[in-house]
This record gives structure tokens, sequence and C-alpha cells, in this order.
């Protein structure tokens, strides 16, 4: 189970408080190449990311892969990374499964919070626990489910998004409700027998 949904209207004092209430030697920011640009700097100013070691990965699903999975480790070995240490992933579905996989694994499980940055990954990707990679052409063929410590949602971060990441968030949310409420996902067509 998550510990901890936040529905935040001061990303400030979310990110504040889901930080400081995990006790970590080193702190860490995963974000890919879009989000290090459009929305890390909605938090780099945050006192208690001012010391975060930034770790940055290519943008787009091709890149949640093997070998940028390694780059994640290597840069959190290299960057002193212990069992006590905390990561921040700050991106979308493509960044919180990744970065929860890496979390996930790494010294055998450190503490992971997420912050989603599109309407996709804040319906679906960032709340579930899923975490993994895409391998040998299958997508998400590898990975653990393992919850993060806390995920921050913020409206603000869909101020950086283009109409179509708009539409395929929207698109997940009407899954979820025809999914959830039987009658959204009834309906009668003279056109359909039952």
């Amino acid at each position: 189970m998550i510990n901890k949904i936040v529905i935040s209207t001061d990303i400030r004092k979310a990110v504040s408080e889901a930080v400081g209430a995990i006790p970590h030697d080193r702190l860490f920011l995963l974000t890919d190449e879009t989000t290090d640009r459009l929305c890390r700097p909605l938090i780099e100013d945050i006192p208690c990311m001012q010391n975060a070691q930034s770790i940055v990965i290519g943008a787009t699903d091709t890149h949640k892969n093997l070998d940028t999975l390694a780059a994640v480790w290597t840069a959190l070995s290299n960057g002193g990374g212990s069992r006590h240490s905390l990561m921040v992933n700050l991106g979308g579905g493509m960044v919180t499964d990744l970065g929860g996989f890496a979390a996930s694994t790494f010294k055998r499980g450190i503490p992971y919070i997420n912050i989603p940055t599109t309407l996709l990954s804040m319906v679906d990707a960032s709340v579930g626990g899923k975490t993994g990679i895409n391998f040998n052409g299958l997508k998400n063929e590898i990975g653990v489910f393992r919850t993060p410590e806390t995920v921050i949602i913020d409206t603000e971060f869909l101020r950086t998004l283009d109409h179509e990441n708009i539409c395929s968030g929207y698109a997940e949310m009407l899954k979820h409700g025809l999914i959830n409420n039987s009658q959204l996902s009834t309906f009668s067509s003279p056109h359909i027998q039952s």
C-alpha cells in the first residue's frame, strides 16, 4: 500500500513535508531531459531539495531500458547512495516506473517519492506501485511491485504539457471511470443486444 497520497495546492510545503518525514543520508532527484527543463525549476529552490544530487535520463519510453537503469544505479552508487538514501522521481510514467524500479533494487531497496508531472501518471503510473523497465522488445517486462513512501500530485505541473499529453491523461481517467462505475460502463443502444 502507498503510505501517503498528497493532493497538493502548495508544492513547496508538500515536498518539504514528504522529504522531511523520511530520514535519509543522501537525497537524489531523478528527472528526464524534459522534466529537468520544465518541471525541476518548480521544486529546485525548496530548501530540502537544494542538496539533492540530480540524475537526468533521456526522455520518452525508448529510454525505459536496462542501459538507463544501469546508468541510474551507477549514479546512485557514485553519488554515495546507501540503504539510508532517498530518491525523488519527478516526471511522467516512464520516470516513475524506472525510478521506482531503480530505488526498489538499489541496496535491496531504498525509499522513494513520486511526483508525477503528466495527467496520465497522476491518474495511473505513479500511484499503483508498479515499477519496471521494457526488455527484449516487450513493455514492462521486468519489474517489481513496491509502493512509494509518498505520491505528491500537484496540477501546477500540468501547465507544462502539450495537448496530446493532456488528452492521453483524459483517456486514462475515462477508462478508470468506466471500470469503476457500472452506471458509466453500461450504456444502451438500439443496435446492441444484451
